[in-house]
């Protein structure tokens, strides 16, 4: 029963990134299309649709898949720059000339701003990840794996989230941080080392895992912010 799951999930994985990388195809298709026919309201369109949706489905497999977090923060810019694009394709198609011509001259600076906030917010749950909550989770506590939360992530196969139990001035406390990774796996029934924060017993940070996670997701928001400075650079050269 368990491997029939497994191969429905693969397949179902499988069909879905196949339709988006298609419709990522022909949405580039038609955006250079458009561009070079001089459709600039549907080039924006095109693009601002693929935004939007793409963004929105990984909202919502985010929040399904753990409730919203601050790592869900990033996910929100697709649908924000989705919407802008689409408002910039109205604009073009319905606003007067001169209004029009601002509004395209500023679309790149638009979408480097847009990608110098999505940098920073890496950086930020980076940040959170490694530092901030190794600063207020001083206590330790004892915890005990209840459970191992898996989710299935296509070719890059399952990544796992540990469910944890541990008392705390007296009471008991079930707590998981929906961080998923596949570095570290963990043994439910076995004791690991947590600290928590004393005003808000549900939050923890565990040394082996928050640490790997931080420098990664800052690593990536450097890149995305070096990048869009070195292209901003490039454009006011």
């Amino acid at each position: 029963m368990s491997n029939n799951r497994n191969h429905k999930s693969k397949a179902s994985d499988a069909i879905i990134s196949t339709v988006f990388l298609i419709w990522f195809v022909a949405s580039i298709g038609l955006l250079i299309y458009f561009a070079k026919t001089g459709k600039t309201a549907l080039a924006l369109a095109v693009f601002g649709q693929y935004f939007l949706v793409f963004g929105i489905a990984g909202m919502v497999s985010s929040i399904s898949s753990g409730g919203f977090r601050l790592s869900t923060l990033p996910i929100l810019l697709f649908p924000i720059v989705g919407l802008t694009t689409l408002a910039g394709g109205i604009i073009t198609q319905y606003g007067s000339e001169e209004f029009k011509k601002k509004c395209i001259d500023s679309l790149p600076m638009v979408f480097i701003i847009l990608f110098i906030v999505i940098g920073i917010c890496l950086i930020i749950c980076g940040l959170y990840s490694g530092l901030y909550l190794k600063l207020v989770c001083k206590e330790y506590v004892s915890a005990q794996c209840i459970e191992v939360r898996k989710q299935y992530m296509g070719d890059k196969g399952e990544k796992y989230c540990p469910v944890y139990t541990y008392e705390y001035n007296g009471q008991s406390y079930k707590a998981c941080d929906d961080v998923y990774t596949d570095k570290y796996f963990h043994t439910v029934g076995i004791d690991y080392e947590l600290y928590i924060n004393p005003k808000k017993p549900t939050q923890f940070y565990e040394p082996r895992k928050s640490t790997g996670t931080g420098i990664f997701l800052i690593g990536f928001g450097v890149i995305i912010v070096a990048f869009m400075a070195f292209v901003l650079f490039m454009i006011n050269k």
